[in-house]
């Protein structure tokens, strides 16, 4: 079935583009003018109701093929999809095991309260309260981050095994969101999450993904 990525620059899109580029299979890319009202486009609402990005078509939704919304489900998708691919370890294996559980650490935990710093005016009335509930949220990262820090350290490379999987590429998505919100703990100031995304940037597939999204990298 034909694949279709409905994306925005640096969006949570990022993670699934980038596992796209990686698996080498043909798969299209459409943008959604979230800027401009195409987040409630009836055509765009009609694939995902959630009115967010990302969404990935499987064939045609209306003859027969299918819709993803979340993230980390399309990472996950693609990497059962196209095992060749490395997104995944083998099934059945601990290392599987681990991924999974990093990459949904990563859109559980780090990326959930990474989304309540960044929108935080939806979480309080005053300024006072809203400055609170980001300064919290922020914190709360900084500590996630610590903890992945801390298992680079131990791992090496990468999260699990000795090549990148679908759990990197997520965790290389939310660094740079962090680096971008300015929490005040960033993945710069973590001597093994800071390598891990110089890595992840010179990967072809990464390389790849932000020229076609027209987006800079966020570690020097």
């Amino acid at each position: 079935m034909s694949l279709t990525l409905y994306y925005y620059p640096d969006n949570a899109s990022l993670a699934p583009h980038i596992c796209l580029r990686k698996a080498g299979v043909d798969f299209t890319l459409s943008l959604v003018e979230r800027n401009r009202g195409g987040l409630t486009d009836p055509a765009y609402l009609a694939l995902n109701p959630h009115a967010r990005i990302p969404t990935l078509a499987v064939g045609d939704p209306d003859r027969g093929g299918f819709v993803i919304r979340e993230s980390a489900a399309i990472c996950h998708y693609i990497a059962e999809t196209y095992p060749e691919s490395g997104l995944l370890p083998a099934l059945g294996t601990v290392e599987r095991a681990r991924t999974l559980d990093w990459l949904y650490f990563a859109t559980n935990t780090i990326q959930a309260d990474l989304m309540v710093s960044a929108y935080a005016r939806r979480y309080g009335e005053t300024s006072e309260q809203i400055a609170a509930v980001k300064a919290r949220a922020a914190d709360r990262v900084g500590g996630h981050l610590a903890i992945v820090n801390r298992e680079l350290e131990k791992t090496g490379d990468w999260l699990v095994g000795d090549r990148p999987t679908c759990a990197d590429y997520f965790l290389f998505m939310l660094a740079g969101w962090a680096e971008q919100f300015k929490i005040p703990d960033p993945p710069s100031i973590r001597p093994h999450l800071l390598a891990h995304a110089r890595r992840c940037q010179a990967l072809p597939e990464v390389i790849d993904t932000f020229a076609a999204e027209g987006i800079n990298f966020f570690i020097s």
